[in-house]
Order: C-alpha cells, then structure tokens, then sequence
C-alpha cells in the first residue's frame, strides 16, 4: 500500500493512491498533497474490505477543478453565467486537487467556516452551496460521482429578503420626477413586477396587445430560463400603444433612439428630486408585489407573474395579504348591527 506523486497527462503534478487487494489493484488521483492521498486511500480500502467499493469507482477520479470546467462550459449559455463563474472560482480555490468523488460533507463544512472568515455573508456562502449542489447533482446524473456531499450540509438561516416598496404618493412622485424616456420603464416595473433586463431588452415581437382577448408580454430570456406570461393591464395597453411604432424592434429606446445599456444615472436623478431615499430600481418589483397583494391579488397568481420558483418566495408578503383580509371583513362592521343576535331566552341586560 502507498501513495505516490506524479505528472498527470496535462502536465500537472497530483498524488495518486495505488494498492491490491485479493488480486485486484486500485489505484488513482488522491488530491493535491500527500496528506489528502493518504486520506482518500483509507477510505477507499475501508470500502473495499467492507465490500462496499463499487468496481466503476476507480475511474471516477475526476479532480474538482476538471469538472467545474466542464460544468462551466455546459452553463456558459445561462443569463446567470457571470455569477456562476465568481461562485466556481471560489468553490476551485478551495477544493482544489481533490478527487470529486471523495470530498466529504465535512469538507464543505470548513468551506463555509473559511468563507465566513473571508467575511462573506450567510447568504452569499448559501448561493455557492446552492451551486456545489447542483454540481453536483449534474455530477450524478452524468457518471462523475456517485452521491451528492452536499445533501448532508446545513445551510445558513438567512434573514427575510428585502420588502421596501414606495406608497402610492411616493411612486407618483417618482414617476413625476422621471425623463420623458425613463418613465415608461419605470411605469412598466411598477405595472408589470418585471426585471430591469426583462424591461430593457423587451422586443415588439413578445408584446401582444391586438389581435387577443387577454394582452400579455411573452418572456423567455428570464433569470429562471423559464418562459412565463406578464398580464397586461389598460394602463400598460395604453402605454404601448403610444410608443408603437418606434422604428427598433425594442420597444424602450433612450434619447439616442438606442435601447437602454442603463437608467442608473436618470434613475438614482428621479429619486434625488423625489427625495426617496433607499431604493433600488428592483424595489420596484417589490411595490408592483406589494400592492398587488394589497388591492385583493393572491399569492399564487404573484408567483406566477413574478416567475418564482415556489411561495416561500413570496412568502414576504403574507402580511400584507393578511392586512387586505381584515379591511375586506372590516367592510362588513355595522351592516348587520340591528339584527338581534342574541338567543330568545337572553335578556339583552346580561354581559358575557
């Protein structure tokens, strides 16, 4: 039994673990240093003297850092790519040299020890074990590992997603304040619940307003990769209508007549003379969801035009939907006041 360090075909250096057992060699890549090979080779052996090694294992030694890059080749075309890269660039520094199949849940436990001594927060640590899962899961499906780690680590508690949302005062103000070009999109986010991107990247051909009984705009290029339907209501039927037709298949253009690369400075402008003071333009995905709930709206409609993947993302406005219940019951108080609600054998002096 021993481990020992050689040149991979690549031209890199790793340590592999190489013995036999009942006339049956094992052997293959350990990880980075020899500490790590001893380690991967004990367990290996454990399994094979359990009778617990499946005979594919051996060939299932890809590194971690092999197969994030074919994880990332394979979700390049993704709208969230950029953020997949800056999640597999720190998942690579760490693991690193070890073989996928061996890393263990408690490995991944130190991972988001060391990435809370970086000074990340909870809830970015859990974005990237979101993403070492789905690692993998694919890493599963498509023969590289057997079992997914990460199915056995806790994730951090996170504290409730962000609700700011502006009253109906507030959103006038704002869209008072607005340029003759920002408007409509702001009116669009406050109408629609959609995405900036969803907004500024919106071409005439998603856009249906004639020739249906219900309008809707048709997103397919969205953050969950899912197609989903925006209802259209008069408001936003009207606003569409004026700016078709506008010589672009993009139906918001800036001053130049381009589609928009950004509203940030026009944006951050209205919400200076507005005198509205920490907001987002995404906020305003929460006021459309907001006020939505508040003027009757259900929550599983709101999942749907929001495109959540479940209620738990929506769960934020529960409150507000609660709030809503008690004005609609509140509309009852005094209609039925002169009904006698008493039983005939109670007399009306006596107190309960």
């Amino acid at each position: 039994m021993s481990v020992y360090k050689k040149s991979r075909k690549d031209g890199s250096r790793a340590w592999f673990y190489d013995f036999s057992h009942n006339g049956v060699r094992y052997r293959g890549v350990a990880g980075s240093t020899k500490t790590q090979a001893l380690i991967v080779q004990d367990k290996i052996r454990a399994k094979v003297l359990n009778g617990e090694y499946d005979l594919k294992d051996k060939y299932n030694n890809q590194r971690f850092e092999d197969f994030a890059q074919k994880y990332s080749r394979r979700n390049s075309h993704l709208r969230s790519y950029k953020r997949i890269k800056i999640f597999l660039n720190n998942l690579t520094a760490f693991f690193s040299g070890n073989v996928l199949s061996n890393i263990t849940a408690n490995e991944i436990e130190e991972y988001k020890s060391k990435r809370l001594v970086d000074g990340v927060t909870k809830t970015t640590v859990n974005r990237e074990l979101e993403c070492l899962r789905r690692m993998y899961n694919l890493a599963v499906k498509w023969g590289d590992a057997k079992t997914n780690p990460v199915n056995n680590v806790d994730f951090f508690k996170e504290p409730p997603g962000r609700t700011r949302y502006l009253t109906l005062e507030d959103a006038k103000s704002l869209l008072d304040n607005c340029n003759v070009f920002l408007k409509p999109v702001v009116f669009t986010a406050l109408n629609t619940g959609m995405r900036l991107s969803e907004i500024l990247t919106l071409r005439w051909n998603q856009v249906h307003i004639r020739s249906v009984i219900d309008p809707y705009i048709e997103l397919s290029e969205t953050k969950s990769n899912k197609k989903r339907s925006i209802p259209l209501n008069d408001d936003m039927v009207e606003l569409l209508n004026q700016l078709y037709p506008n010589d672009s298949e993009y139906v918001f253009l800036n001053v130049t007549g381009m589609p928009f690369k950004s509203v940030k400075i026009s944006f951050h402008t209205a919400l200076k003379k507005s005198e509205i003071l920490d907001f987002r333009f995404h906020d305003l995905r929460h006021t459309f969801a907001s006020h939505f709930i508040m003027n009757g709206g259900d929550l599983l409609t709101l999942k749907e035009i929001l495109g959540h993947s479940s209620l738990k993302m929506v769960a934020r406005y529960t409150h507000l939907a609660q709030k809503h219940k008690l004005r609609q019951i509140n509309n009852l108080v005094g209609k039925f006041k002169n009904a006698t609600y008493l039983p005939p054998e109670r007399k009306m002096s006596e107190k309960i």
